[in-house]
């Protein structure tokens, strides 16, 4: 029996399935740093609910033409609307705490060391009682 070479057989890596994974970014190690965000983007919630929450944004890493994207943000105390429309995405908190509200009402704490990811359609609020920071991986699923 003659075994064929699994060579030209292999497909590319696909993520989410329909989409090839390709660098647009150098293809070296890249360090995410939760330290200092000092070159972060300040913003606000698009649908706040009460509160005056601010957030920063420092995107690390982005490849495929920012459909991958990953980075840290960090938000003051507040409680606003999430809807991920079109992406999902993986966190991982680093300091702080939170809550994630689903739209029938069931409450996820998380503090520093938890991970969750949020699926594509995912509806509900963040409530933050003092500030709470993460690591986010957003894998967009719409071009």
């Amino acid at each position: 029996m003659q075994l064929k070479s699994l060579q030209h057989q292999r497909k590319p890596l696909l993520f989410p399935p329909y989409l090839p994974i390709t660098m647009t970014t150098s293809p070296h190690l890249v360090r995410i740093e939760t330290q200092d965000l000092r070159q972060a983007t300040p913003g606000r919630p698009s649908r706040p609910i009460h509160g005056d929450t601010t957030y920063l944004t420092l995107e690390s890493f982005s490849a495929q033409h920012g459909q991958l994207s990953s980075g840290v943000w960090e938000a003051t105390a507040g409680a606003f609307r999430s809807h991920c429309t079109g992406y999902v995405e993986f966190c991982y908190i680093v300091e702080g705490s939170c809550r994630v509200v689903d739209t029938d009402g069931t409450s996820h704490s998380f503090a520093a060391g938890d991970s969750f990811v949020l699926p594509e359609g995912f509806a509900g609020h963040w409530e933050v009682d003092e500030r709470v920071k993460k690591v986010f991986f957003i894998a967009r699923t719409t071009g």
